[in-house]
C-alpha cells in the first residue's frame, strides 16, 4: 500500500476494530479492503462489502464500491465484511 501525500499529519481511522494511521486524503475500496484482509488476495470467489461511518458532513456513511474512494477524517470508521462463494 502506497501512501502519497507523506507531508500530511495521519489521522486515525478504523478498519473492522483495528486502528490504523493514515497519511492521504482519500481512501480507496481495494485499500480498506487490504487493511481489513492483509496478505489475503482475493479470489474469484469472493465478494467485498465496503461500509463507512463517521465520515465529513454530507458523506458522514455510505458504502465504497470497486474503483471509487472517500475522503478520510480523524475517527471515521470502516466495516469491509468478506463473503465467500463456495
Amino acid at each position: 500500500m502506497s501512501q502519497e501525500d507523506h507531508g500530511r499529519p495521519p489521522v486515525t481511522i478504523i478498519v473492522n476494530t483495528r486502528s490504523h494511521p493514515w497519511r492521504e486524503k482519500t481512501i480507496t475500496f481495494e485499500q480498506a479492503v487490504e487493511l481489513a484482509y492483509p496478505g489475503q488476495p482475493p479470489t474469484d470467489q469472493d465478494t467485498y462489502t465496503v461500509r463507512y461511518s463517521r465520515g465529513h458532513d454530507g458523506h458522514g456513511a455510505g458504502s465504497l464500491t470497486a474503483g471509487h474512494s472517500v475522503s478520510v477524517k480523524n475517527g471515521m470508521v470502516f466495516d469491509v465484511v468478506r463473503t465467500s462463494r463456495s
